[in-house]
């Protein structure tokens, strides 16, 4: 059985928690492409009284909050995938592994098994994801069965051992999906406008004149969510140092407890700023439990990719084709998929090494290792 610590999979799992696997990368930190994870300008311009013009394409900072929740700016997009950066290998880890060229160490199931990330009550997609599963039975000719399974571990092990074709894996999973048991992940979920994902803001009040910028946190009081936490924890541990402004060293990191806490916390001058969830934030605002007239976003990491829908890399070719087609050339939105999956009933292709490099970032950061030591029996 393939074991992964706790603290391996709290430092990748997307999500207001590392709990949270269905919440939900593009242009840099220099408005152009996406090697930092940061979609943020330099946030030159400053005065809380004046903004420059906010292009969801090319997002200059800081901006009101109230613009980019209106904006639709807490999610990612289309063109938010168009605008990444390609990269031809992935910056940590290893790469996607290919097709084999000998027909000797290909696999042709006779039942394609399909599973989707683990949930307290693992078949409660079964039902769901049956128009999924109806039509990667159509395009490949082979009978699909759900394969429930209980944790992370167990579906990586499944997967690695040939047991396991098709999966969706959640976010901090997938590059152990990658490394350990042979997955391609070659498509992530969409509405049927083409949303996804969500990201990482930071927030301060938007009459501080003193914070412009990430640069300005030094020195501040700036609260984390807590220590499990992806976008409020340990994506800015990563990717605030890779832009150089080191929590800990640079400014001192007090734990809020949530997200929600940080951004009330912010919002009553009980700190001056804070990296939070932008989906979780705009449902505070929703609530009405904070004006985000009042506050300001001064800087915004890249998409974070949601689930990612992965076959295992030794598929017959002909197989692996008609599961892409399966997700790829289908509509969803009128099924159950979109009405169990926020409206998101569609699929677009995506490449592993450009999309998922913001969680690499985080997963380097932490010094995540994909050891198969811990695979036991």
């Amino acid at each position: 059985m393939l074991k992964i610590g706790a603290t391996a999979l709290a430092a990748g799992v997307a999500g207001c928690s590392q709990e949270s696997s269905q919440s939900t990368e593009t242009s840099g930190g220099d408005g152009s492409d996406g090697s930092d994870g940061s979609s943020s300008g330099d946030g030159s311009s400053g005065q809380s009284n004046s903004y420059p013009e906010f292009d969801p394409a090319n997002p200059e900072f800081p901006q009101l909050m109230q613009t980019l929740i209106e904006a639709g700016f807490e999610t990612g997009s289309l063109q938010d995938l168009k605008n990444m950066q390609e990269r031809e290998k992935p910056r940590y880890g290893n790469p996607v592994q290919s097709t084999p060229d000998n027909e000797d160490e290909l696999i042709d199931p006779d039942r394609i098994a399909f599973a989707m990330t683990p949930t307290e009550d693992p078949a409660v997609y079964r039902d769901t994801m049956q128009p999924l599963m109806d039509n990667i039975a159509e395009e490949t000719g082979k009978s699909v069965k759900y394969f429930p399974l209980n944790s992370y571990a167990s579906q990586i092990e499944a997967m690695r051992s040939e047991r396991l074709h098709v999966a969706g894996f959640s976010t901090g999973p997938t590059p152990f999906a990658v490394n350990l048991a042979g997955a391609v992940p070659f498509s992530l979920q969409i509405s049927k406008e083409g949303d996804f994902g969500y990201r990482l803001w930071l927030a301060t009040q938007a009459d501080n004149d003193d914070i412009s910028s990430l640069e300005d946190l030094k020195g501040k009081r700036v609260a984390h969510a807590e220590p499990s936490s992806n976008s409020g924890n340990l994506a800015p541990r990563a990717l605030f140092s890779n832009q150089g402004v080191t929590p800990g060293d640079d400014y001192e990191v007090s734990y809020s407890g949530g997200h929600e806490q940080s951004i009330l916390g912010v919002a009553n001058d009980d700190y001056d700023a804070a990296p939070v969830c932008s989906t979780c934030v705009t449902r505070v605002a929703e609530a009405d439990n904070i004006d985000p007239t009042n506050l300001k976003v001064v800087w915004a990491s890249n998409p974070f990719p949601t689930t990612s829908f992965c076959y295992r890399y030794n598929l017959k070719p002909e197989i692996q084709e008609g599961i892409r087609a399966a997700f790829l050339d289908y509509d969803y939105s009128d099924t159950k998929i979109a009405e169990v999956f926020g409206g998101r009933g569609k699929w677009t292709e995506i490449d592993y090494a450009t999309v998922y490099d913001i969680i690499l970032q985080i997963q380097e950061n932490n010094e995540i290792k994909y050891n198969t030591d811990n695979i036991e029996g």
